[in-house]
């Protein structure tokens, strides 16, 4: 290995009588030297303000031992002693660190070269600043070879805490950036270490279970968990200015958070995992104001006053609890739970713990009894046994379908529960040997440093302004845990009651309201043609046949859900028709309603139809909404993208409702009223100008010299190539379906509309589209001119929207 060979390397660390050099430096370098790792010509200097010498340093590292690595040979701790010597410095002296480079020349003079140096600040953090500008007018910083050629370079490794706030973090890596490259600054949070959190790497992006789902598709919930059995005992000092939000969660748990919603990097190498960690930690969504008070919660222990070293009515936190988002395309929708606290037993495992518990989405439909909803989970444990576990639901022997969780189980380590272990020491011991090795895969960057304090800061704020109680609790026991889960729910926002009226029940409306019905919506449905409001009363819904029926079955204000097709009535189903003599009139659904009802359009209608009736509805009293609805029949019954116009205050009061209606995190307010179908419009019209070049291609490589397979075309264009999409994958289906030919396709395309209301538009708004100009004009001409073209177009709106492949209308 390169840390092997005979350039010698000196390891400095300022503060050795410290707390940390004894409980983790110490033991982590004895292990190294005991297994052979350690550079072959190495030297250990320790430095500190006391008027010691070499031999009582080694008297030092000898009682270290002695407590830490009580059974190690004699012989072995000769040897490591013998590596170690002593140089006293104190911080604001900049004449004592113009001695210790004269210290470091002596040792280089001696090798006969210019030895590695890594400078080690195992001091209080506020301390840096003062230690760097003197490190750096001593010339400590310097490197004898240039940057990143050769030996004889210099690395300084610091610990967190990085700065109390943003602000500060980006004071000190200014500071260190003036002084130091990127490349020599290597920054511990000893968490990446774990193996647990390693593995968390391996797991995922070494094997095909999950990674293809994982994200919002697959994952409900993430809880991030360090419950620990002691206290702050004698570091009150230390802690009460920080507390466990700043100890732990700034640090720790949002390192764990980023390890599981990270993309995949493109390589295991420092720079690349490391660019995906910041990448996913900048997606973090800060909290609101109202956000922090509903969403965090804070507890001290009873007798945290009586430590040495906290203030006298400190309002230290000593457990928190906090639930967040992530600003990413595959993680909306998901929440992430992060706790940590002292003196807490977890309520499950009556001790300390810290894991990784993955939550995932239940079946839907769910195949579950009445009130429970399986769900399968995996947790990735580093207490009280390294391991990961995988729970799911298998069936009990015997005559009946019982189901019952089961577990398959990884254990790291192959240690029992329980077993004594040195802690910190192992994940030491690969942070010393990788600051050696040059790689700094397992240190933080700058960029993960400051995402993270533009996370908490907000919080850390919010509490000091007094927007969430600290509360107390007895240390030593589960009962705060179980009081903090009051903010894991999202509190409803909105007083909506879970009842709706859905009318129209052609492919989309009955999905819609089997969605809705699954999650715990009363429905009540009605439709032009009572067939199929018979379907759906044989399923039980509460159906009903004519308007005044279905006004009558919800109360108010009613919501009634419209999705008609757009073209077939609308107005009239709204608003009526004025009778003759010889065509009695009818009443339409406002002739129903009151002031106050709401009527929400998820039909594809023409945006200027849209606003024209919210208008009307508007002089009624009724509210209006506007829903551009994507995701075809399948999106209906598993959720949908919705694209919503109207009034935001009641936007607001209907979010559950649209919430409930799509995937995860696939609704948004646009404006008012016809904003929706504006986007729904334009949508559409960019579905046509995909779906022309789909087909243009396909039927272009059919009449090509070859004797091409369009199926495996398919297939391989929707196998990680820049075209991949959903309409690829549905033109593979089609081709799997119909045969390659599509035969019993019609080579006519229907259309519906969007396109044209999309070219009209740009003509109106004066843009050229023509692209989706051109696709809507071929579908236009597949009426006179059947083609393949036009066969692939309408097996792809076969296989999205369920449309008929006949096309005769």
């Amino acid at each position: 290995m390169a840390h092997k060979h005979s350039v010698p390397t000196i390891f400095v660390v300022l503060g050795a009588t410290g707390d940390l050099m004894a409980k983790k430096i110490i033991p982590a370098l004895f292990h190294l030297y005991e297994k052979k790792e350690l550079p072959s010509n190495f030297k250990f200097v320790g430095v500190s303000r006391r008027d010691w010498n070499d031999d009582d340093l080694r008297r030092h590292i000898e009682a270290i031992l002695s407590v830490k690595v009580p059974h190690a040979s004699r012989a072995s701790i000769e040897g490591f002693l013998e590596l170690a010597i002593y140089h006293k410095l104190v911080f604001d002296s900049r004449d004592d660190y113009i001695g210790l480079k004269d210290a470091l020349r002596r040792i280089d003079d001696e090798k006969g070269m210019c030895s590695n140096k890594l400078m080690y600040l195992s001091v209080p953090p506020q301390f840096y600043p003062e230690i760097l500008e003197n490190m750096k007018r001593a010339g400590l910083h310097e490197e004898c070879a240039p940057q990143g050629q050769g030996e004889g370079w210099t690395r300084i490794v610091i610990e967190k805490p990085f700065g109390n706030d943003e602000k500060s973090a980006k004071s000190l890596d200014a500071l260190l950036a003036r002084i130091f490259h990127e490349d020599q600054i290597y920054r511990v949070d000893h968490y990446l270490a774990k193996e647990t959190f390693q593995n968390i790497l391996a797991f995922r992006f070494y094997n095909d279970l999950f990674e293809d789902a994982w994200g919002n598709s697959l994952i409900e919930t993430v809880y991030l968990r360090e419950l620990e059995n002691v206290g702050v005992e004698d570091r009150g000092s230390f802690y009460d200015p920080l507390g466990a939000l700043r100890d732990v969660g700034q640090n720790h748990m949002l390192q764990m958070a980023a390890l599981i919603a990270m993309d995949q990097p493109a390589g295991l190498t420092a720079d690349a995992i490391r660019a995906k960690r910041a990448e996913i930690l900048q997606k973090l969504r800060p909290l609101s104001k109202d956000e922090i008070a509903a969403q965090t919660f804070r507890a001290q222990y009873e007798g945290y006053h009586s430590i040495r070293g906290v203030r006298p009515n400190s309002p230290t936190e000593t457990y928190f609890r906090v639930r967040f988002g992530i600003d990413h395309q595959n993680w909306q929708g998901v929440q992430f739970i992060m706790e940590a606290g002292k003196r807490i037993i977890d309520p499950r495992e009556h001790r300390e713990v810290t894991e990784i518990e993955v939550l995932f989405r239940h079946p839907s439909p769910c195949l579950c009894p009445p009130g429970k909803h399986y769900r399968d989970r995996i947790v990735f444990r580093q207490d009280p046994k390294e391991g990961i576990s995988i729970h799911f639901w298998a069936k009990k022997p015997g005559f009946t379908m019982e189901i019952e969780e089961r577990t398959f189980e990884f254990d790291i380590k192959g240690r029992e529960a329980g077993e004594e272990r040195s802690q910190y020491t192992e994940e030491y011991e690969k942070l010393l040997r990788d600051c050696m090795e040059g790689d700094q895969t397992l240190f933080i960057s700058s960029k993960e440093i400051a995402a993270m304090w533009r996370f908490v800061d907000p919080i850390e704020k919010g509490w000091q302004k007094g927007l969430v109680p600290l509360r107390h609790y007895v240390p030593d026991s589960s009962a705060v845990t179980v009081e903090a889960q009051v903010i894991d729910e999202p509190k409803p926002e909105s007083k909506l009651v879970k009842e709706i009226a859905v009318f129209g029940l052609g492919k989309m409306g009955a999905n819609v309201a089997r969605q809705l019905d699954d999650k715990g919506w009363r429905v009540v449905v009605a439709n032009r043609s009572p067939g199929l409001v018979d379907a759906l009363k044989k399923e039980g819904f509460e159906g009903v046949y004519t308007i005044r029926e279905l006004t009558s079955a919800v109360k108010a204000p009613r919501v009634i859900w419209m999705m008609i097709t757009a073209g077939q009535g609308i107005d009239e189903f709204l608003f009526g028709t004025k009778g003759t003599a010889k065509n009695p009139g009818h009443e339409g659904l406002v002739d129903h309603l009151r002031k106050g009802d709401i009527v929400i359009d998820a039909a594809n209608s023409f945006y200027e139809d849209t606003v024209r009736r919210a208008k009307l509805l508007a002089k009624r009293g009724i509210r209006f909404m506007d829903v551009g609805f994507s995701g075809g029949p399948s999106g209906a019954r598993h959720g949908g993208s919705l694209m919503i116009g109207g009034e935001e205050k009641l936007f607001n009061y209907l979010e559950p409702l649209f919430k409930d209606l799509s995937v995860p995190g696939g609704y948004s307010h646009f404006g008012a009223a016809g904003s929706g179908h504006f986007v729904k419009m334009v949508h559409n019209g960019i579905e046509y100008g995909m779906m022309q070049s789909l087909a243009e291609g396909f039927a272009l490589m059919k009449k090509s010299p070859f004797k091409l397979d369009l199926q495996k075309i398919a297939n391989i264009y929707n196998r990680g190539s820049v075209i991949e999409s959903r309409l690829v994958g549905w033109l593979e289906d089609a081709f799997q379906m119909y045969g390659k030919e599509l035969k019993s396709v019609s080579g006519s395309v229907a259309y519906t509309g969007e396109g044209e209301w999309t070219v009209k538009t740009g003509k109106k708004l004066n843009m050229k589209l023509p692209a989706i100009e051109d696709a809507f004009r071929f579908r236009v001409r597949s009426k006179q001119k059947p083609s393949y073209m036009g066969k692939i177009l309408s097996a792809l709106r076969n296989r999205f929207g369920g449309h008929s492949i006949d096309n005769k209308k």
